[in-house]
């Protein structure tokens, strides 16, 4: 399987685990990336994005993508971003699983305290 084949693959996976179209995710990426709130710009964004999920993408590209999927709220408080750690092979399982926990705590708590200001 092609780099390109893969991430369009992790990035469907990851829109489906949100429960979102590829629509709906498009109009977030496209908000994480851009000020502007262009209804024109939006929508050509999203059908281009579609594409991309579709055709012989450049890596650079979606890798671009999944960076911008990284930063959403929705992405940050699901269990995909703590799924796949990095194993390093000297980290006991239980530390691991302890520094997962904590993370995703101290995300919680930044989202929460940005939300109340």
């Amino acid at each position: 399987m092609e780099k390109h084949e893969e991430l369009q693959k992790k990035i469907k996976f990851i829109i489906n685990e949100l429960g979102l179209t590829q629509i709906e995710m498009a109009k977030r990426v496209y908000c994480e990336r851009f000020e502007d709130d262009d209804s024109e710009e939006i929508r050509k964004f999203t059908e281009t994005f579609r594409q991309n999920l579709k055709r012989k993408a450049k890596a650079e590209l979606l890798e671009s993508y999944l960076a911008n999927i990284a930063n959403l709220r929705e992405f940050k408080n699901s269990d995909l971003a703590f799924s796949n750690p990095l194993d390093l092979g000297f980290i006991p399982l239980d530390v691991k699983r302890a520094l997962q926990e904590l993370s995703k705590e101290l995300v919680n708590n930044i989202d929460s305290e940005s939300s109340k200001l």
